[in-house]
């Protein structure tokens, strides 16, 4: 009598394999993203250590950018400051090596037009016009993104 291979148990250990093989492939390529959190000071805070989302036209804005759940390896932080009216003001993008958590700080200097400071002893808010309102930060680290807003006046 010949022995016949069950057909049934070599079809299902042969889809299990595949199965299984898929899943692996796909576990590889699926990493969460980060966490993001900002806090934003001014250099007017620094000393205080404080946190802050009203800053006046003279202030260095500082925003510490908290990132955790970083996969091993290579990470792109991309950072945009855009004023009310819309515009972009800074672009930051920057390419990092790190995993876990990490911690970068960046800032905003607000400059005034050129001849504004002329009469901004009588005025600070000569030229400002653009830069006084509502503010976004939007940060995004590879997949993930945070926006934040915060205000200027003058």
């Amino acid at each position: 009598m010949k022995h016949h291979p069950n057909t049934f148990q070599s079809t299902l250990n042969a889809g299990l394999i595949l199965i299984s093989s898929a899943f692996i492939f796909l576990t590889g390529l699926v990493h969460a993203s980060p966490a993001i959190q900002v806090e934003l000071s001014s250099s007017s805070d620094v000393s205080t250590n404080q946190a802050s989302a009203r800053f006046g036209c003279n202030d260095k804005i500082f925003a510490q950018i908290a990132m955790s759940e970083l996969a091993p390896g290579a990470h792109r932080l991309e950072v945009d400051w855009i004023d009310p009216t819309g515009k972009t003001r800074e672009h930051i993008d920057y390419p990092f090596n790190g995993s876990g958590t990490t911690r970068l700080k960046i800032w905003l200097k607000l400059h005034p037009p050129k001849g504004s400071g002329l009469f901004s002893f009588i005025n600070p808010a000569m030229g400002m016009d653009d830069f006084i309102g509502d503010w976004r930060l939007f940060i995004k680290v590879d997949g993930a993104s945070l926006e934040t807003q915060f205000e200027v006046v003058c």
